[in-house]
Parts: structure tokens; C-alpha cells; sequence
């Protein structure tokens, strides 16, 4: 195994185990015989590619991966990640993409991308709508520690939102959990008649933004094996941001 090849599965179990790793943890995953695996961490110590934590006695990315990663987020922030991915499964599927964002207990549509597969209502930039009652926000939700989440389904403007409806708190929170552990949500002629979405939602932990996206198209088009195929899609596109962003709660999804 070349140089390259080792740094690389190195730095990749350190994304298996999400945090720092030891000696050991090299030995056991990667076969490497413990001379070997003390000399290979030494030298890529020594590069910057990783560095010890002497209180902890693990291995932790370095200054030159952190160096460049600060460096991919500064070119490259979330919305535009986001956006250029998004239109790529516009463009796949024909479908209509969303942006949106989460404003205190509303959802805040941020950005449309047209398809070819034409919409019987489009919702425009700008638009606002309960965060439970769209998979858009129930993905946003889903990110939300149990405390957030509690405070946000006992505030004042949910109250007033959920009064006369025939939804429950309780079933609202567990929309939200079926989300968190599914890692994506759907909605089928919910908000918008006769229509149907799929969303997924991801983050920036340096700047703390986060947005959820979503593929919209027709309720007749609904079917479960297309469903689970764009969740898969967006899923997939999720995690390839998740990399670039360092959002481990995307990374840590089935």
C-alpha cells in the first residue's frame, strides 16, 4: 500500500469512528502491524496531516486538513453547494427544486428550480408556511435537539397554528423522530394540493446556517418505489455536501 493509499485510510476511518482515533484503532481496522502503524502516524504528524491530543491520547486532523477545509467553505459556502447539487437533480429528474430555510416556527422558501414536470401549484421565493406541515420543514425539524423541539411544538405561534386542526403535538413530534431516523421527509397533497415532496436537510457547522432541499413534483407521480428513489437521491446528495461541511448529523444517518 502506497503512502497515498495509507494517509487516505487513514483519514477515512477517522470519519468511520467520527473523532480522533489511536494507535490501536489503526492496527485493528487497517491490519498494519504496530511498528508500521506508530511510524506511518508519526510521519503524517510530522506533515500536518494529523496531529496528538495529549489529554486524550488520540489523533485528531491537523492543521494543513483543517487549513483546507476552512479553505473549501470560504469558496464554496452552503447555499451554493446546495443550490449547483440541487439543480443537477432538476435537471436528472425533471422535477422542481426547493431551498428553504426554518424562521422561527414558519418555514421561509428561499430559492425555486423549475422542471419539466409541471406543478399543479408552484410555491414562489419568499412564501410561508407552518415548518410541521412540510417535509421541507419537518426535515429542518428533525435536526433539532429533544429540548429545541419541545420548546418549538410549545410556543405560542404553533398553538395558534395547530388550534382547529385536527393535528396533535404528538403526532406532529413523531413525524418529526420517523424524519430524524429515516433521514429524509415526505409529503403527499399536505400543504400544497395535489402535489408531492421529498426533502432532505443539511448544514454548516462553522457558520451554524441551515437549509433543507427538496424535489416537488406531481401526487399522481407518488408512487413508493419512486419516493424511496428520490430519498436515495437526495440522501446520497446530502451526504456528498455533509463531506464538504463537516455536518456530521447528515453523516450519522442511515
Amino acid at each position: 500500500m502506497s503512502i497515498l493509499d495509507t494517509t487516505a485510510s487513514i483519514l477515512k476511518l477517522m470519519v468511520s469512528l467520527q473523532g480522533g482515533i489511536r494507535i490501536n484503532d489503526v492496527i485493528t481496522h487497517l491490519g498494519m502491524p504496530k511498528s508500521t502503524a506508530s511510524r506511518v502516524m508519526n510521519q503524517l504528524e510530522s506533515y500536518g496531516y494529523i496531529e496528538r491530543n495529549e489529554v486524550k491520547g488520540v489523533f485528531l486532523p491537523g492543521p494543513l486538513i483543517m487549513s483546507a477545509s476552512h479553505l473549501v467553505n470560504r469558496q464554496a459556502p452552503l447555499s451554493e453547494l446546495v443550490d449547483n447539487a440541487l439543480r443537477s437533480l432538476c435537471e436528472r429528474t425533471g422535477y422542481t427544486g426547493y431551498i428553504s430555510m426554518l424562521d422561527n416556527q414558519e418555514i421561509l422558501v428561499l430559492r425555486v428550480i423549475h422542471g419539466r414536470q409541471s406543478l399543479p401549484v408552484v410555491t414562489w421565493p419568499g412564501s410561508r408556511s407552518p415548518a410541521w406541515g412540510t417535509s421541507t420543514g419537518r426535515a429542518l425539524l428533525a435536526r433539532l435537539s429533544e429540548s429545541e423541539l419541545q420548546a418549538f411544538f410549545s410556543s405560542p405561534q404553533v398553538a395558534a397554528q395547530l388550534n382547529g386542526s385536527p393535528h396533535t403535538v404528538e403526532k406532529l413530534m413523531a413525524a418529526v423522530i420517523r424524519t430524524r431516523e429515516a433521514g429524509f421527509a415526505s409529503a403527499v397533497n399536505e400543504s400544497v394540493a395535489d402535489t408531492a415532496s421529498v426533502s432532505c436537510a443539511i448544514g454548516d457547522p462553522t457558520t451554524h446556517e441551515a437549509v433543507a432541499f427538496c424535489l416537488s413534483f406531481p401526487q399522481t407521480l407518488a408512487q413508493p418505489q419512486e419516493l424511496q428513489r428520490i430519498a436515495t437521491l437526495l440522501k446520497e446528495t446530502a451526504l456528498l455536501i455533509a463531506h464538504k461541511t463537516g455536518d456530521t448529523l447528515v453523516s450519522h444517518q442511515p
